[in-house]
């Protein structure tokens, strides 16, 4: 009872998540006969599913993931390949520019100081090597949480673009091949 009282808050985390993504694929198998989103969705096509994914990755504004929607995605035409990696590419975007928005904040928020402390943190950091970016990939890959949590403070800490940008766009890779095919085979269970 104790362990519940503690952890209250994290397992009404994990609910929301579930019943957003069951609302999600629920959305997805209703609209994917529907004629008017499958216009639309050809009309937009690889660019428009692009735009919103760099949209939905920003998880704390957009908390539905794009790959949601892949049954009424490949109902419409598009190729399953070409929209993981049109998705994953949309959300590593997003993702990038929140560790962008770390780096920046790195320079803004810091006094003499606190600059020093974060140096240490650099030595700490060149320590781990890889470790970080293997964290960051399996993050992405498997935690369904805002991936911000991990990469702001990554480009706060000055870790290099090219340590953050390929783990990102592979655990996207990851996600999204996971979350797509679970999602329509789910869908076909249920047809």
């Amino acid at each position: 009872m104790a362990l519940f009282k503690e952890n209250w808050f994290y397992l009404v985390r994990v609910v929301l998540i579930i019943l957003v993504i069951a609302l999600a694929l629920w959305a997805s198998w209703v609209i994917k006969d529907n004629e008017f989103v499958g216009e639309l969705i050809r009309r937009f096509g690889y660019v428009g599913i692009f735009l919103v994914s760099v949209v939905s990755g920003f998880n704390l504004v957009v908390p539905i993931p794009t790959v949601s929607f892949f049954p009424a995605f490949l109902v419409s035409g598009l190729n399953a390949f070409a929209l993981i990696i049109v998705i994953s590419a949309g959300m590593a975007l997003a993702d990038f520019i929140g560790y962008l928005l770390g780096k920046a904040g790195r320079y803004i928020a810091l006094s003499a100081f606190e600059r020093k402390v974060i140096n240490k943190f650099e030595r700490f950091k060149e320590r781990l090597n890889w470790s970080p970016m293997l964290a960051l990939f399996l993050f992405s890959s498997f935690v369904p949480l805002p991936n911000e949590i991990v990469v702001v403070p990554m480009g706060f800490l000055g870790y290099r673009p090219i340590s953050v940008f390929p783990p990102l766009f592979f655990g996207h890779m990851v996600f999204n091949s996971l979350y797509a095919f679970g999602a329509v085979n789910i869908i076909k269970l249920i047809s």
